[in-house]
């Protein structure tokens, strides 16, 4: 998923989301930018092995790393994005029987 387009769904949520929602929002945030990072840095690596320059890892490792990244971002956007449609729903109040007011 476009990173600028899942910001701007992170930044739809409404402000008034606390407590633990927030909580989740934020990890799940962070989860989905450290996934980015480093998918970016295996990228970087990759290519300098491949232009002959001596790495610590195989470009073989490099590769299955940048591929379960790259497989793994896609599911960490999609419930970030999830979430965030979750946490911008209009929400009807709910009293103790479970029904909406």
């Amino acid at each position: 998923m476009n990173p600028h387009l899942l910001q701007e769904r992170v930044a739809s949520v409404s402000e008034a989301v606390e407590g633990t929602a927030l909580s989740r929002l934020a990890a799940h945030k962070a989860t989905a930018d450290a996934c980015r990072e480093r998918a970016r840095e295996r990228r970087g690596e990759l290519e300098r092995v491949l232009a002959g320059a001596d790495g610590a890892c195989s470009a073989l490792d490099l590769m299955l790393e940048l591929d379960a990244l790259e497989r793994v971002q896609d599911r960490i956007d999609h419930r970030l994005a999830d979430l965030c449609d979750a946490l911008s729903e209009p929400r009807s109040p709910r009293y103790g029987d479970a029904q909406p007011a």
